[in-house]
């Protein structure tokens, strides 16, 4: 399919297409925009994030909402029950 990638500059959207053999050019380029600046040094682009839809991809396409049976994890609780106390303990 393609790789592409996405950047706002002054609040407008702007995108550029790759081929599927093209990741070091396109990884190259998302850099560039995340490091352009105005003459006063300033950010020129902002959101610059990049997807990738390839054709030789191997998985299904799209999200499954179906989880294994012994799958329990949430965020809330980083894999597990809180413990208890006052605050509560957590990883963070």
């Amino acid at each position: 399919m393609s790789i592409v990638v996405y950047w706002l500059s002054n609040g407008r959207p702007f995108v550029e297409h790759f081929s599927d053999d093209q990741l070091l050019p396109a990884l190259a380029y998302a850099e560039a925009r995340r490091k352009d600046r105005d003459a006063d040094g300033r950010p020129l682009n902002s959101h610059v994030v990049m997807n990738s839809e390839l054709g030789d991809c191997v998985s299904k396409p799209g999200v499954s909402d179906e989880l294994p049976a012994d799958y329990s994890w949430t965020k809330s609780h980083r894999g597990g029950p809180p413990e208890s106390g006052n605050p509560p303990k957590t990883l963070a």
